[in-house]
Formats: C-alpha cells, sequence, structure tokens
C-alpha cells in the first residue's frame, strides 16, 4: 500500500486506493466494449480478429499504464472506434485499398503526428476550441452507431 501511497500521492491528490480502484473498475466496465467493437470492426478488411482483439488488449493495456506511471493521470486510452470505422469502412471497403497499405499510411500518419508533437506545432496551429472539442467526442462512435443511421458501407457490418 506505501508503494501506490507513494507513487499516485494519493493522500496529496485527495483521495483513497479504494476511490481509485472502483473509479478504475467503473472505467474498464463502460469502456469494456472497446475489446469486442474493435476487432469486429477490423476484421471486416480480413484481418484476423484473434490478433486484433490481443492488439487491442495490449495497446490498450500499455497506453494507461503510461498514462498512469509516467504522467500520473487516471486516463485510460484505447483504440478510437471512429477512426476504425473510417479505416475498415471507408478506406478499406469503399476506396478498395488493402488493409495493408491502410496500416502503412497509418503508420506514415503516426511518424508525422510524433515529430509535429515534437515539435509542438499542434498547440500552437489549432485552436482551443477544437483542443477541447477532441477530448469530448469519445462517446460520439457508440452513438452514431445506435442511431439507426448507417454509412452506405456500413450497411450489414455495423448492427
Amino acid at each position: 500500500m506505501d508503494f501506490i501511497e507513494k507513487c499516485f500521492k494519493l493522500k496529496e491528490n485527495k483521495t483513497t486506493f479504494k476511490t481509485e480502484l472502483m473509479a478504475g473498475l467503473t472505467t474498464f466496465m463502460t469502456m469494456a466494449y472497446i475489446l469486442v467493437v474493435n476487432p469486429s470492426i477490423l476484421s471486416t478488411t480480413g484481418m484476423d480478429a484473434g490478433a486484433l482483439l490481443t492488439a487491442t488488449c495490449i495497446a490498450s493495456a500499455l497506453g494507461t499504464f503510461f498514462m498512469a506511471f509516467f504522467a500520473n493521470y487516471p486516463f485510460v486510452l484505447a483504440p478510437g472506434m471512429g477512426l476504425n470505422a473510417y479505416f475498415a469502412f471507408t478506406i478499406c471497403a469503399q476506396k478498395g485499398y488493402s488493409w495493408h497499405v491502410a496500416l502503412a499510411a497509418v503508420f506514415v500518419e503516426g511518424i508525422i503526428f510524433i515529430i509535429l508533437s515534437a515539435v509542438n506545432w499542434y498547440h500552437h496551429h489549432t485552436g482551443a476550441g477544437y483542443q477541447k472539442g477532441k477530448g469530448r467526442t469519445s462517446g460520439w462512435y457508440p452513438d452514431y452507431m445506435d442511431s439507426g443511421y448507417h454509412l452506405p458501407a456500413c450497411r450489414g457490418l455495423c448492427g
């Protein structure tokens, strides 16, 4: 218990281990749908669903652990469902690119994003409204899929 107190500064942050444990479990239960939905969406491109489940679990766990132990922030990180749907249903299904080519594009985009982040470009070239609004879109995708409206390429695949 002392390790956890020292590592996360619970008293300094006016919280307890029990409170943080309950918050973590609640957050996990809220986001657990991603473990099912992410492989379901991306496997429509021809990728192996089992490998996608494993990758989703590992990426989510690593991202969350990095936020906890290096940034000391109680944030969970997981794949973005909206971008995965765009990847699967627009880039691969509608545009006809293979998932190999699409993943290469995602890799290049990631390298560009890292470079732009390293030189602090994002903060200086986007407005405060965009920066605040981007974080509020995490629940948009499930709401969108439940609304009954689906993109033409998504019909029959998304629900």
